[in-house]
């Protein structure tokens, strides 16, 4: 089992105590609204306090003030951050008395708690974007911050198609559970699922709550590889896939 340490010394912001949603100004520019709470982690009244939002190269940090006096910048436009993406956002806490910032605390990959006023289902764990993909539908991108689902924009109502067609839910998404838990057992060797800032850990929660399936501790990388494929059967008798593809075909 690998297992994540912390040698820094380093606090943990807890989740809960983080909301931000996403909303647009008059002039129909994204910004975003944070609820943030620190009290309970007895940091330095001077320490700084940092928010940044990212998006792959999309990258911008505003400043909160410190812990002792918090103070909500004005500006929380998404400058530099494409308005067809959601991005993920970071809280740091920074004692910046020495010749080298040092981070007291911070938690990383927060997702938005609502955009434009419609909540986020917390409990995806998969993002979609829309791009020119040429003559491909779909990709899986796993080499971001979040796992992606990349749908070809050229395709017509390829949101629709994606979100209620049976065909394509029975067809693409067993696939894309597939890819991920490879990814996470099989490339990079991740078996523990009690770490909350990672998203494979939180899709390693999520299979495991699948029908039939528990976390696959020290298991060899055989036992991992059928583990996943397990784990897509499960899925897909969990959400009745097969009589779901067939009924939509009959159509």
């Amino acid at each position: 089992m690998i297992r994540k340490f912390n040698y820094t010394g380093r606090k943990k912001i807890r989740r809960s105590d983080i909301r931000i949603d996403l909303l647009r100004d008059d002039e129909s520019r994204r910004f975003f609204n944070i609820a943030l709470h620190l009290a309970d982690l007895e940091l330095p009244e001077t320490a700084r306090v940092y928010v940044e939002a990212y998006h792959r190269s999309g990258y911008r940090r505003y400043d909160f003030g410190t812990v002792g006096n918090l103070r909500i910048p004005a500006d929380r436009t998404l400058g530099g951050i494409s308005a067809s993406v959601t991005p993920l956002f970071r809280v740091k806490v920074v004692d910046k008395t020495g010749t080298h910032g040092r981070i007291l605390a911070s938690v990383d990959k927060i997702r938005p708690a609502s955009e434009d006023s419609q909540p986020v289902d917390s409990r995806s764990l998969l993002f979609v974007e829309y791009d020119d993909l040429g003559n491909t539908i779909w990709q899986l991108d796993l080499e971001g911050d979040w796992p992606v689902l990349r749908l070809n924009r050229t395709v017509d109502e390829i949101s629709l198609i994606a979100s209620s067609d049976n065909r394509f839910l029975a067809l693409v998404y067993p696939e894309v559970l597939r890819q991920i838990l490879t990814r996470i057992l099989i490339v990079d060797e991740h078996t523990d699922p009690d770490c909350d800032d990672d998203w494979p850990s939180l899709w390693l929660k999520l299979a495991a709550t699948l029908p039939g399936m528990s976390v696959p501790y020290q298991a060899s990388r055989a036992d991992r590889q059928a583990w996943i494929e397990n784990a897509v059967q499960a899925f897909c008798t969990n959400f009745n896939l097969l009589d779901k593809f067939d009924q939509a075909i009959q159509q």
